[in-house]
């Protein structure tokens, strides 16, 4: 819900739908706007969306991602490996083989979807880290 402290930006991204911005996510593009890419390299997310200014790197989406992506490979996996065991005469050393290759994989290519599409849940509810200022930094390194 929009409060009189929120300004039209973020009350306006609140109010997309949210296949789209689970869409946007998956598609590994800004969750808002969905013309920029969110990620600068492989799972680095870009501070600042270019197009729309929304503060991607300020959500905290660092350990979801890999425990999602480990849940969704690991069903994955074990249905296959299970059914193949139960319906083949193939030996354990194929099955590993075949199904630890397959893991690793589906692993690598599922991860960065995985997080563009938390970083869009978190953005839509509204989880975003708040701005450190100068002397709040420089005393925590103290």
């Amino acid at each position: 819900m929009c409060t009189v402290g929120s300004s039209a930006q973020s009350c306006s991204r609140r109010k997309l739908p949210w296949l789209t911005t689970l869409g946007r996510g998956l598609a590994m593009r800004c969750p808002f706007c969905g013309k920029s890419p969110a990620f600068d390299g492989y799972l680095r997310v870009r501070p600042m969306c270019p197009v729309c200014d929304t503060p991607l790197g300020r959500v905290p989406c660092d350990d979801a991602p890999p425990y999602i992506t480990l849940v969704v490979v690991l069903h994955i996996v074990v249905t296959g490996a299970v059914l193949t065991e139960r319906t083949s005469t193939m030996s354990s050393t194929m099955l590993l083989v075949i199904f630890l290759p397959l893991t690793a994989i589906l692993a690598l290519l599922l991860l960065r979807p995985i997080k563009g599409a938390t970083l869009g849940v978190l953005l839509k509810v509204g989880i975003v880290r708040s701005v450190l200022s100068a002397s709040e930094t420089n005393g925590a390194d103290a």
